[in-house]
């Protein structure tokens, strides 16, 4: 089993634990970060019937009481109305400030129940427990937590960090192939960003990873984790650093809202990875070699990789609201060379647009 911990100014210690069977001995994993008789775990339509029982039943073995909510699944479920339906939930069965909730799912899970958690009673203790290659190598790790708002992702949430994070690679046999491409993208993109022999590990062996190799796939987890923990740990709140991470997340999410999420959130940040790599091309940071080597990497991690016909304009305006838009100004991540980022003031909307035209 790998282990990192992740230290913030507002967290002394979150354990991310990353190995196979961890959901069977979960009870006592989170009894011993949570300390608390009941939890509540919090997931969806598809992932409750698979592992929802057993999870309760390892809470069981360990003398936890566990309650469960189970939401339809879905990314048009992850908004204020289903927030809602949770709080009236949490209220009726008396859940109080000392019973952790535990986020079984994906990302979608993640980032509403970790919603729920920060926001009910001002913070109740949050357990991520990801069951998607998306969750375990990016989104249940930071401390990021949202819903969406109409056609705008993540518009409205909080930096509120997990007391633990377990990451069964186990889990991710169940994933459908095009739901474990979808992760690939964050996998990549920790690389690109970051660790230059993390993503010649990839090239060389992107083949095995699809076929989920276990034990290569607990080192990748492990690696896409690692650099995420190291990031956030400088800069938690998003203030400079941790930018970086939204490489490809600016075109991604503009891309993701205007086709109704029917794109799902790894083919939108491949695509918009792919773009933001041209931009750095097109402004002389990335040389062609770079630009060409991630294109292919993520062509052969089944991603796509060219701009589907699509409102250009409606994409405009999605960036518009972007959050990382500040005083009028976009932070636009770039890299200079694979396992290297910056971020740039100087990429504008005319920019974009230019290179999401179509042909």
């Amino acid at each position: 089993m790998h282990k990192l911990k992740l230290k913030t100014s507002s967290l002394d210690c979150c354990n991310i634990l990353i190995g196979v069977d961890l959901l069977d001995n979960a009870g006592e994993l989170i009894k011993e970060a949570a300390n608390s008789g009941r939890v509540v775990i919090i997931t969806d339509s598809n992932v409750g019937p698979l592992y929802g029982e057993r999870l309760s039943n390892s809470l069981s073995r360990a003398r936890i009481k566990a309650e469960l909510i189970t939401v339809p699944a879905g990314e048009e479920h992850k908004a204020l109305k289903t927030a809602s339906d949770i709080y009236n939930t949490l209220a009726s069965l008396n859940i109080d400030r000392g019973n952790p909730v535990i986020a079984l799912g994906g990302g979608m899970i993640g980032d509403l129940a970790g919603f729920v958690a920060a926001t009910y009673m001002r913070g109740i203790p949050l357990v991520q427990m990801p069951t998607s290659l998306v969750a375990q190598v990016d989104s249940s790790i930071g401390g990021k937590v949202a819903v969406n708002h109409g056609v705008l992702k993540n518009q409205i949430g909080s930096f509120y960090q997990p007391c633990l994070v377990l990451s069964d690679v186990n889990l991710l046999t169940s994933l459908p192939d095009d739901e474990f491409a979808n992760g690939l993208a964050e996998v990549i993109k920790s690389a690109v960003i970051f660790d230059e022999k993390f993503f010649n590990l990839l090239e060389s062996k992107i083949e095995r990873v699809i076929l989920k190799d276990k034990g290569l796939l607990k080192n990748v987890i492990y690696r896409s984790a690692r650099v995420k923990t190291r990031v956030v740990e400088k800069d938690e709140k998003d203030q400079g650093l941790r930018q970086i991470l939204n490489f490809g997340h600016t075109i991604g999410h503009g891309i993701e809202a205007c086709s109704n999420f029917s794109i799902s959130h790894g083919r939108a940040i491949a695509i918009g990875m792919v773009l933001a790599a041209r931009i750095s091309y097109m402004m002389e940071i990335l040389d062609k070699e770079g630009y060409d080597r991630l294109k292919n990497l993520v062509n052969r991690a089944g991603l796509p990789v060219n701009m589907p016909k699509m409102d250009t304009e409606a994409i405009i305006q999605a960036i518009r609201h972007d959050k990382k838009i500040k005083n009028g100004k976009m932070g636009f991540v770039m890299i200079t060379n694979p396992g290297a980022a910056v971020i740039s003031n100087d990429v504008t909307l005319e920019i974009i647009k230019e290179v999401i035209l179509p042909g």
